[in-house]
């Protein structure tokens, strides 16, 4: 694989984990754009919030904060967001979400619709994290905060790549994780909404351990957004209708 460093040249390749070795998957990660941002607003976060705290055991308070925050906020994102039914009911939402999740879904392999997109998660990095931080030590509480749940974010990006990859893993908290979270993608979608953890879906009664615990379902790959639906909502359709026809080929050997 070729190592890619701006966005262009990342886009101008299509990544299918399926294809793909974990050095392959290193790589990519490294290079993908989205994560060196986060990287560079990770270090940046950090100098600003040890440069200006007067408490660096609230600054620490405020990092393990912003982590601690990260897997309730995607779990309710995941649940009521990106698995609800409103936002392709929307014309000036459909394209959102069928980036952010619904591609996701059809094609679970594709590394390019698997990472988040940086218009999605910094507002929301921002918006969560930013007040609770602020809470516990001001502005440099906030910048502590921030760097918790970017650190989570990026932690969550890889693990999820690792969960597509096409590899046995040898762990048991590899396999355990890739097993629960592929029966999401497989199985049935309404549950398991974790990624690497699933604490909250515990907490909420969402959590299966074996795919024989939840009857299968029909809509685990389309999120319900099945025919009869896009004649009513047409908007996803019409996006994925004008896909280019050499990357609808070669995504079609990423489901």
């Amino acid at each position: 694989m070729r190592l890619f460093v701006g966005y262009k040249a990342w886009k101008a390749e299509e990544y299918l984990l399926n294809r793909m070795t974990f050095d392959d998957l290193v790589r990519a990660y490294v290079t993908y754009p989205a994560i060196q941002i986060y990287a560079l607003i990770l270090i940046a976060a950090l100098v600003a919030g040890v440069a200006t705290t007067g408490s660096p055991l609230r600054f620490g308070g405020a990092i393990v904060a912003g982590a601690l925050l990260f897997p309730i906020a995607w779990y309710i994102t995941h649940r009521y967001i990106l698995h609800g039914s409103w936002m392709y009911k929307t014309p000036w939402l459909a394209k959102l979400w069928k980036r952010v999740h619904y591609d996701h879904h059809r094609f679970p392999n594709d590394l390019s619709v698997l990472f988040g997109g940086l218009h999605t998660t910094l507002p929301t990095i921002v918006l969560v994290a930013g007040p609770i931080g602020w809470l516990i030590d001001g502005f440099p509480g906030a910048m502590g905060a921030i760097c918790g749940t970017v650190i989570m974010t990026m932690v969550t990006e890889f693990l999820h790549a690792g969960e597509h990859l096409a590899f046995e893993p040898k762990s048991k908290f590899w396999k355990d994780m890739k097993r629960r979270h592929l029966a999401h993608h497989f199985h049935n979608e309404n549950g398991n909404y974790g990624i690497a953890e699933f604490f909250w879906d515990r907490v909420f009664g969402t959590f299966y351990e074996e795919s024989t615990d939840m009857p299968r379902s029909a809509t685990a790959r389309n999120l319900g957004y099945t025919d009869e639906t896009a004649k009513k909502y047409p908007w996803v359709k019409e996006l994925t209708d004008a896909e280019p026809a050499e990357k609808r080929a070669m995504r079609g050997g990423a489901a």
